[in-house]
């Protein structure tokens, strides 16, 4: 049989509201009898029902987390690190996936904003669609932004900084000696854009043109790599490097290049950014770049945690949160490392 709220209150001597204040980290529960509380939860293996937890409290204690790809493993980590945080402060998080889909997006945000006390998202809308959580927080809705920031929108954001990102890329390669250095930029969302400010910023300090042909549109997902270097190999000219504005589109150009018999990185180097957990595992080890998504997970939670219980009142106040990425360089740029002794550059 189930442990209950009761049972908790009767094998601590104390009354059901302090064991269930003591749950929720209620001001006026002393925090050694908050301790005493969760040792019992903790040892009698109790789940406290969140039908009755939402009437007394009138929360949820559930948190809505929306990202554009559970399949890709970067998005899995963070959402492991929310989930770690949100499980800590006695909150459960329901997750959706968009696909990369503004409009999935905002369908699955408005299936979650009234079954939970705020989101967590990692948008994919287009500049046109900021309008609906404009108005979602002017209704008071709780919201973080995490990786990707949505402009004009006044809410917190955690992420890193991508026009560093992109400059540190692009950096890198023109110092390995390359003067042509392809992009491929990912879609219309703000972490696509800062990264091509970021090799727009690097060529200009190198006195290097930036060449519109040189910068090609391409999806954050691994076909869509794959279809925009293959389509540009037949094309002829391609470039001496291939800067992909993440992980998964510059493995797909890495399958491109190796099925045409193009030699990396002695013929083309190439780079992504996210750092996937199996980049290094490739048959030639993904250069990229890294940040600590286990921190944003965590400092996106406690965000949005803060939000809820009141003690963030001025959330807009606050500059985004930016952590710091690094270059991780393995055998794709052709910087004469072996793929089994890859090193971290800090920049």
């Amino acid at each position: 049989m189930a442990t209950t709220l009761a049972d908790l209150a009767k094998e601590l001597g104390v009354s059901m509201m302090t064991v269930s204040r003591a749950i929720n980290n209620h001001a006026a529960i002393h925090p050694e009898t908050r301790a005493r509380v969760l040792a019992a939860v903790k040892r009698l293996n109790y789940h406290p029902n969140q039908h009755a937890r939402a009437l007394l409290t009138n929360r949820s204690h559930l948190l809505g987390l929306v990202v554009p790809d559970l399949m890709h493993s970067y998005y899995a980590e963070i959402a492991k690190a929310i989930e770690a945080e949100a499980r800590t402060a006695g909150y459960e998080v329901l997750i959706c996936n968009t696909e990369e889909d503004g409009d999935s997006e905002l369908r699955e945000v408005g299936a979650l904003r009234h079954r939970t006390d705020g989101l967590i998202i990692a948008s994919a809308v287009a500049p046109t669609q900021v309008t609906a959580y404009r108005k979602m927080l002017r209704e008071g809705a709780r919201i973080v932004l995490i990786d990707r920031r949505l402009d004009n929108l006044r809410c917190p954001v955690v992420t890193t900084d991508n026009v560093r990102v992109g400059a540190m890329v692009t950096e890198h390669l023109i110092q390995l000696g390359h003067r042509r250095i392809g992009h491929l930029r990912g879609p219309d969302v703000s972490v696509a854009r800062d990264r091509l400010e970021g090799y727009k910023q690097a060529l200009a300090a190198h006195r290097l043109r930036f060449d519109e042909g040189l910068a090609r549109a391409c999806g954050f997902f691994e076909e869509n790599g794959y279809d925009v270097m293959r389509a540009w190999i037949q094309e002829g000219n391609y470039p001496t490097a291939i800067y992909a504005a993440n992980d998964p589109a510059a493995i797909g150009a890495l399958r491109a290049l190796v099925e045409a018999r193009i030699k990396v990185p002695r013929e083309v180097a190439v780079v992504g950014s996210g750092a996937i957990h199996y980049g290094d595992l490739l048959r030639i080890p993904l250069t990229t770049v890294t940040w600590d998504k286990t921190e944003l997970g965590r400092r996106a939670a406690r965000r949005l945690i803060e939000l809820i219980e009141g003690k963030d009142d001025k959330p807009n106040s606050q500059p985004a949160a930016l952590l710091e990425p690094e270059l991780v360089v393995r055998q794709s740029c052709g910087a004469g490392i072996k793929a089994t002794n890859a090193r971290t550059i800090k920049r």
